[in-house]
C-alpha cells in the first residue's frame, strides 16, 4: 500500500516537528526563563490559541493583520490564531477588572504568524514574555527592561544590547521635521536594518514625504547613543519626557544593567498599540532582534473602556536559542532493565517500579532482542545504566548494574532496590 508523498509527511510550511533532542533543549530554556520571571513575582498565564478576529485586529496594525491565520468556524464566527500574547492578556484583563494592580503575568507559549519563513523566523513559534499592567511608573519601565536583560543572560548570552526609543519622542521628532506622525511612517521606519536605506527613502517618498525630508529623517534615526545620555537628547523635544527617562536611567543603574541599554531613534516597533517607551534586544552578531516590547497604555481601554497603563515584552524563543547556540539537549534514560528469561520479567517490573518511585526513568526490555543487541541499542541511545536480571542473579537475589559511561559492573541486592535504598 503506497504511503503519503514526501511533502505531506513533512510539517506544514513554516512549522517544525520538535523531536526529543530539540524539545528538551526548548524545555530547559523554558525552565530557566520561567524561574527568572517567577523570582520577580510574575505568575504564569495561558490563553486559548484561537481568538475572535475582531479582538486580534483591534489595534494590531495592517501588516500584522495580514499575517493573522484567519478562518471561520462552523457557526460562521470570524476567528484567528493569536499572533502574540499581549492582545489576549489585554482581553483577559478587560473583564477581570478586579485583578489587584499592578498585575505581573508571564507566558511561555506558541503563537502564529503567516509570515514568509526564513532564517530564525517560523510561522509557528514560541514566545516568552511578561506583561506588567496597572502601573504608569518609570520604575515599571525599568523593571521590564531589567527582566528582558536577565532573560537574555539566563540562556548564557553575555554580549547583547537593548535599544530603546519612545513613541512620544518619535512623534515630536517627526513633527520637528514637518512630518506628520502616522502608523504608516512608523511601519516604514520599522523596516530599518531589513531593507536598504535607498529602499527606506523610496518608501517614505511613497507616503508623500519629499526626498530632502526623507533624508533628514533617516539621518535623525541614525543617532544612537548610550541610554544614560538619552535624557539630554530627549530634552530637545520635551523636558517632561526627559525627566521620566532620567528616572528610568536611575532605576536601571540600581540594577547594574544600564551599560546594556542604548537610545536608538530608529526603534519604533511595528505594532500599532505602542504608546510610549519601545525597545528591541539584539544578541552578539545575531542579525535579527531576539525580542522587543514597549508601553501600550491605550490597548486595554479599547476592550474595557477603562484607561489602564501597561507594558511588556516578548522574546522569540527560537531566535534566542539560535543566538545562544542552543541546538539540542538529550535527556538520557537512567536505567534499561533486561530480564534474560520470562521468569525474570516480573522481577524486572518490580525493579523498574522501585526506581521510578525514586524519581528515576526506567525501561523494561520488551523481549524482542538478544542481550548483545539490547546492549548495543542502549549504548546508542545514551542509557546511563544497563540492568541485567538473569538466572544467576535471581538465585543470588541481586541485579547486575552496568555503568555505561565507566564500563563498570556492580551487583546490588534486590531487597535494597525494592526498599528504595
Amino acid at each position: 500500500m503506497p504511503g503519503l508523498e514526501d511533502s505531506l509527511r513533512r510539517p506544514v510550511r513554516g512549522m517544525r516537528d520538535l523531536t526529543p533532542e530539540y524539545y528538551y533543549a526548548l524545555k530547559r530554556v523554558e525552565e530557566a526563563l520561567s524561574k527568572l520571571a517567577e523570582s520577580f513575582g510574575y505568575r504564569r498565564v495561558e490563553t486559548p490559541a484561537v481568538e475572535h478576529f475582531e479582538v486580534l485586529a483591534k489595534k494590531a496594525g495592517r501588516d500584522i493583520v495580514n499575517e493573522i491565520y484567519y478562518f471561520r468556524d462552523k457557526a460562521g464566527r470570524e476567528l484567528g490564531l493569536r499572533f502574540d500574547m499581549t492582545v489576549p492578556v489585554a482581553r483577559v484583563l478587560s473583564y477581570k477588572l478586579d485583578e489587584p494592580k499592578p498585575v505581573r503575568w508571564f507566558y511561555f507559549t506558541k503563537v502564529w504568524r503567516y509570515d514568509e519563513p526564513q532564517h530564525g523566523r517560523y510561522r509557528e513559534f514560541y514566545q516568552f514574555g511578561v506583561e506588567l499592567v496597572g502601573s504608569a511608573s518609570p520604575r515599571a519601565d525599568a523593571e521590564v527592561l531589567v527582566l528582558m536583560a536577565k532573560a537574555i543572560e539566563a540562556v548564557g548570552i553575555g554580549d547583547y544590547v537593548i535599544r530603546i526609543n519612545d513613541r512620544r519622542v518619535a512623534d515630536k521628532a517627526l513633527a520637528s521635521l514637518g512630518i506628520k506622525p502616522s502608523e504608516e511612517v512608523y511601519r516604514v521606519l520599522d523596516k530599518r536594518g531589513k531593507v536598504s536605506e535607498e529602499e527606506l527613502s523610496s518608501m517614505l517618498m511613497g507616503l508623500g514625504i519629499d526626498r530632502e525630508k526623507a533624508s533628514e529623517l533617516l539621518s535623525l534615526i541614525s543617532g544612537a547613543v548610550p541610554y544614560a545620555e538619552a535624557p539630554e537628547v530627549i530634552s530637545k523635544y520635551d523636558e517632561e519626557l526627559a525627566e521620566r527617562h532620567r528616572a528610568v536611567v536611575k532605576a536601571l543603574e540600581a540594577f547594574g544593567v544600564l551599560s546594556r541599554m542604548a537610545w536608538d531613534p530608529s526603534i519604533v516597533r511595528g505594532l500599532d498599540y505602542y504608546t510610549g517607551i519601545v525597545f528591541e534586544a539584539f544578541a552578539g552578531q545575531y542579525r535579527l532582534a531576539v525580542g522587543g516590547g514597549g508601553r501600550y497604555d491605550d490597548l486595554i481601554e479599547l476592550y474595557s473602556g477603562i484607561k489602564t497603563p501597561a507594558l511588556g515584552f516578548a522574546i522569540g524563543v527560537e531566535r534566542l536559542m539560535e543566538a545562544a547556540g542552543i541546538e539540542k539537549a538529550e535527556r538520557p534514560l537512567d536505567y534499561y532493565i533486561y530480564p534474560v528469561s520470562s521468569e525474570a520479567y516480573g522481577v524486572a517490573v518490580e525493579v523498574a517500579e522501585a526506581l521510578r518511585a525514586k524519581g528515576a526513568s526506567a525501561v523494561v526490555d520488551l523481549g524482542e532482542w538478544g542481550l548483545r543487541e539490547a546492549l548495543e541499542r542502549a549504548a546508542k541511545t545514551g542509557v546511563r545504566h544497563f540492568v541485567i536480571i538473569g538466572k544467576k542473579e535471581l538465585e543470588k537475589g541481586v541485579v547486575k548494574i552496568r555503568d555505561m559511561a565507566k564500563r563498570e559492573e556492580v551487583e546490588v541486592e534486590l531487597s535494597r532496590i525494592k526498599a528504595g535504598l
